[in-house]
């Protein structure tokens, strides 16, 4: 196989999945990518009063990435699912948090009096809260799929 032709079929796959990126994937994660943004911000304000759009971002990110986490690994158990599904958006947490708050001195959250922090911006405490909604969106994640298979078997 030529080089170019290598190069070619590497950009065609998508990172999450190992799939070929089309228009209709592009479109499933952007509306994701919304979904999320918007229910995370709400569960923010909710929770906190308020958000940032820093948090709007990541939330979008998280939820396509739960997303393709769960389609990927669909044959896995339900506890499986939502701990990789944990790590990732406590990974997403970090990485967003050392951005925002330690780069760029925004301080959208400080978690420094949290038992067992890390550096301020993951805890246990929220890595839990984070679980139980993993484990949540898994379980309806799955129930949709499930329901989506048996009325294409249907037809």
């Amino acid at each position: 196989m030529k080089r170019t032709q290598r190069a070619g079929r590497m950009f065609k796959r998508t990172v999450a999945l190992g799939g070929r990126l089309t228009k209709n994937s592009l479109v499933r994660v952007s509306l994701q990518c919304l979904f999320g943004g918007v229910g995370y911000g709400l569960i923010e304000v909710i929770w906190r009063g308020y958000t940032h759009p820093s948090m709007v971002i990541t939330g979008g990110f998280c939820f396509a990435m739960i997303c393709a986490v769960n389609r990927r690994f669909a044959g896995r158990p339900l506890f499986f699912r939502s701990v990789a599904c944990t790590l990732g958006v406590t990974l997403a947490e970090f990485c967003v948090g050392m951005l925002v708050n330690r780069v760029f001195q925004m301080d959208v959250w400080d978690y420094s009096g949290e038992w067992m922090h890390l550096l301020g911006q993951i805890c246990p405490l929220y890595t839990g809260f984070w679980f139980g909604i993993c484990f949540s969106l898994s379980f309806i994640l799955q129930r949709l799929r499930l329901s989506v298979i048996s009325l294409n078997l249907q037809k």
